[in-house]
């Protein structure tokens, strides 16, 4: 039941599970159950799945049956449409007000690309049932999305970028463009930006992504790489919250990132994951480095040991399921580490501001195999060819990088 006064914390968690996650959804649903709502924490989810044409809202409270704890239905939602977040944001704002809130994004994720992700499933038959390890994760080598809205034939028409939130039965999901003018709305709700989101989906936490929230929220915690099927763990982070409801934003990130790495590293430790939490206020100062890195690339792009220290570097450096995206951090140190001129310089500053005090990470784990090297946050580099689509996005408009990214991906000087 809505409440008068307000909470430390309101978190709400948008499952868009009419997909392949359904049943995943379901389990977080009883991990949030677990632990359940108090005086000072509310819990609230919406879930939209396959099973039915009904979408439900929870106020999700411990010890009872699940269907006790809803406490609104919906007619069938495609939860690839912003409005439909935003009024699930709106609702739990107006009945459950309190000091904090976080807002969970629950879905398959792709980083900003904007492929259209139905047909390249269809394609690879990756609708079937999936492994732990690639469930979350839709994407194939070069093929992605992002994060909101944008219909499929939109898509093929490559009239928007971005995928999170998928809805196979609207064929439907919600691109960054979108997700930034929803939360840019929430936020006039709220009177204030966003105290914590979350993405509990693929190859999230991007310098891109990040880039496009600026002023809407205060902290982001997603991952670098795809996430298992059985995402985040619940009930382990809302219990240490419900525990010290006034912890520090910034140590409730570090709680989810150490949390989430714990759980797979003690119950699945061969499979591979990472998670980072990201403060957007120290966002801009890492970016200004990038694009004077991006500058001095650019500058000397007609010399061939340049050319080819950048090619060394990309061979090298840290990357993810989608081969385009890497470890920013890592791929600086490897230009560093082959260059004393401008480049070497501006590489530096980059790793500098990355791993120096008052970085943009707050938190960044990681367990398996095979990502030694991550640091928190992804940037897009591909060796070949580079997305049309790529210019549309926010960092790509200001900021020098996606300038360097056309002439590498060009023919030599």
């Amino acid at each position: 039941m809505p409440q008068d006064s307000k909470r430390a914390w309101t978190w709400m968690v948008y499952l868009a599970g009419d997909n392949n996650l359904e049943n995943f959804g379901t389990k977080d649903l009883f991990e949030m159950k677990h632990v359940g709502s108090t005086a000072q924490v509310a819990v609230v989810a919406q879930f939209d799945s396959m099973s039915d044409t009904i979408t439900r809202r929870y106020y999700l409270k411990s010890g009872n049956d699940l269907k006790r704890d809803v406490v609104a239905e919906l007619p069938e939602v495609n939860t690839g449409d912003p409005s439909n977040l935003l009024n699930f944001i709106i609702w739990a704002v107006q009945n459950y007000p309190a000091e904090h809130y976080a807002l969970v994004l629950w879905n398959h994720g792709t980083g900003w690309k904007e492929d259209d992700i139905y047909n390249v499933a269809a394609k690879n038959k990756e609708f079937d049932p999936l492994s732990r390890n690639v469930v979350r994760g839709l994407t194939n080598g070069h093929t992605g999305r992002a994060l909101f809205r944008s219909t499929v034939a939109q898509i093929v028409d490559q009239d928007n970028p971005r995928g999170i939130l998928y809805d196979d039965s609207s064929a439907d999901f919600l691109d960054n463009a979108e997700m930034k003018n929803v939360l840019r709305e929430a936020v006039q709700v709220i009177g204030k930006p966003i105290d914590l989101l979350g993405m509990d989906a693929c190859l999230m936490n991007m310098v891109e992504v990040n880039y496009q929230l600026l002023g809407l929220c205060r902290t982001v915690v997603a991952s670098q790489e795809i996430e298992p099927g059985d995402g985040w763990p619940y009930d382990t982070i809302l219990e240490k919250v419900v525990r010290t409801p006034d912890m520090a934003i910034e140590n409730i990130a570090k709680l989810i990132v150490e949390a989430y790495t714990a759980f797979y590293s003690s119950r699945f430790p061969s499979t591979t994951v990472t998670q980072s939490a990201i403060s957007m206020d120290r966002i801009q100062t890492l970016t200004s480095a990038i694009d004077e890195l991006a500058k001095g690339l650019s500058s000397s792009m007609n010399k061939r040991t340049v050319r080819g220290l950048i090619s060394d570097a990309l061979r090298y450096a840290q990357t993810f399921r989608d081969r385009d995206y890497i470890d920013l951090t890592h791929f600086c140190q490897l230009l560093a580490r082959g260059n004393r001129g401008e480049v070497g310089t501006a590489a530096r500053k980059v790793v500098q501001t990355m791993l120096a005090p008052g970085s943009p990470v707050i938190a960044s784990s990681s367990s398996g195999y095979g990502v030694e090297n991550v640091h928190g946050l992804s940037i897009y580099m591909p060796g070949r060819f580079l997305s049309p689509a790529y210019d549309r996005l926010d960092f790509a408009q200001q900021n020098a990088w996606g300038g360097f990214l056309k002439e590498w991906s060009g023919p030599p000087g």
